[in-house]
């Protein structure tokens, strides 16, 4: 399997979007000022009062800032209008939009961004939230994946059409196609293990593991697994590899910490592993849900880390 990052990671941030957080276009202007490469976003629609059935899985109770998200779709739209930065969603809960709707909305977004749409997808773990779209909770990563299916057929042939058990799309014509061909890469954000293996190559340009994933010591056997499916399935295009990355080292381990309070010590080594299993991208966050004040100092501690491996 061939990867798409031989030429050393990109590094972008993963930042929240919210009427309490800094505002969204100073936080992007001040990104791409610091040499970061790219701003991503998190995704809920909404978050039910009543999520009982659904285990955050970080443990604990369901951040309040959760029910503030934006819509990553039309505030990224700002973003990529005021700066060059690469943009996209970490993980976007396609399962729980309407997919004619969304392929006009990812492809347009693609089109007037100029090929600078990363799209992360996944179907989430809000088991309420899920269902208030219609869905069983239970169908979540096949509703997925018939998503990801109908929205390739409208971004690619000239008369799309698509049956599956949740979606159907009798024939149809749809316009813009992406500016990316065939389509903007698509990154599963799911846990490791075999059946998601399968997934990502059978759904997916590539895949973006959650959980500082770079310190995972079997990361390189999951990327062997993942080249057997890819190969199985005869694709021969470049495998995309993003990071996502919240602190250094795992939660509890010796001299774990914050991505924000990273030295240049850690971001050498963080740097040194993600170039090791050929990340094209690293997405650093932790920057926190407050405001300017507090953002723009961590941006900074985090620019001084990473110095000249920023672009």
């Amino acid at each position: 399997m061939r990867f798409d990052g031989t030429r050393g990671p990109k590094i972008g941030v993963f930042a929240d979007c919210t009427d309490i957080s800094m505002p969204i276009l100073d936080l992007a202007k001040a990104c791409e000022e610091r040499g970061f490469t790219g701003l991503f976003l998190n995704e809920h629609t909404h978050i039910p009062v009543d999520s009982s059935r659904s285990q955050y899985p970080p443990g604990g109770p369901i951040p309040e800032r959760y029910a503030r998200f934006w819509d990553p779709y039309i505030a990224l739209s700002f973003v990529a209008a005021q700066t060059s930065l690469e943009i996209g969603p970490t993980v976007s809960l396609v399962g729980e939009h309407d997919p004619i709707a969304l392929a006009k909305a990812v492809a347009t977004l693609d089109v007037l961004s100029e090929g600078r749409l990363v799209l992360g997808v996944g179907w989430g773990w809000n088991r309420e939230e899920f269902e208030a779209h219609g869905f069983p909770a239970n169908r979540r990563a096949q509703v997925l994946g018939e998503t990801l299916q109908l929205m390739t057929s409208l971004w690619t042939e000239e008369i799309a059409s698509y049956s599956g058990e949740f979606l159907d799309l009798k024939p149809s014509r749809s316009w813009p196609k992406p500016y990316q061909k065939p389509r903007p890469p698509i990154l599963l954000g799911v846990p490791p293990s075999p059946r998601n293996f399968e997934r990502i190559a059978a759904w997916a340009d590539g895949w973006v593991p959650m959980g500082n994933a770079l310190f995972d010591s079997d990361l390189p056997r999951h990327l062997d697994a993942i080249a057997e499916q890819w190969e199985a399935r005869g694709r021969t295009e470049a495998f995309r590899l993003s990071i996502l990355l919240t602190g250094f080292r795992r939660p509890g381990d010796a001299n774990a910490m914050t991505a924000v309070a990273m030295g240049p010590a850690q971001a050498s080594d963080v740097l040194e592993r993600a170039e090791k299993v050929r990340a094209e991208r690293l997405i650093v966050g932790g920057l926190g849900h407050v405001g300017a004040d507090k953002i723009l100092p961590r941006l900074d501690r985090l620019a001084d880390a990473f110095g000249k491996a920023l672009r």
